[in-house]
């Protein structure tokens, strides 16, 4: 027999077993109860809370449920945040990509006395609507690539968008 072989397998064993200890005594204390629901996003301690995405600096929330646009907004601000204001190119190509084929109510509106579409934080909405209509006041994402107009009042599900914690 080869006594090199053997100490190699020893130390392997030896250091697999040591490793998996310490990962298993770790790993409940950096993912457990302790944190408050929340969970590290990127390696530099930004944490989003659980069942939040984290995109470019931002945490988002994708709703399961469908509710009206102010209710959505609602929602949102008991969250500590706003519906998703949508201004970026990289960011709406994000959103749309894990909004797959449902429609989400965004913070955008349409303020009739302007005649401009504003983001929830007053910003003026620069881009295209599709599906203008007269009634059609809100603003989705999802199941085409572009903004779509709806009605405020039908529900849909919708986006939150806040810093990290």
């Amino acid at each position: 027999m080869n006594w090199h072989m053997i100490i190699s397998a020893l130390i392997v064993v030896v250091l697999k077993s040591v490793g998996m200890t310490l990962f298993l005594l770790y790993f409940p204390r950096s993912f457990g109860n302790s944190n408050n629901g929340l969970i590290p996003t990127s390696r530099y301690g930004t944490v989003c809370p659980k069942d939040w995405d984290f995109h470019q600096r931002r945490c988002f929330f994708l709703s399961t449920s469908e509710l009206s646009w102010n209710k959505s907004r609602d929602d949102c601000v008991t969250k500590g945040s706003t519906l998703a204001i949508v201004n970026t190119p990289e960011k709406l190509e994000y959103l749309q990509h894990i909004a797959d084929v449902e429609k989400y109510f965004i913070g955008l509106t349409y303020h009739s006395v302007e005649k401009k579409w504003r983001w929830i934080n007053n910003s003026v909405f620069s881009g295209n609507i599709t599906h203008q209509s007269q009634n059609f006041n809100c603003a989705t994402i999802g199941l085409t690539k572009t903004f779509d107009a709806a009605l405020c009042d039908i529900s849909y599900r919708w986006i939150c968008e806040k810093n990290p914690e």
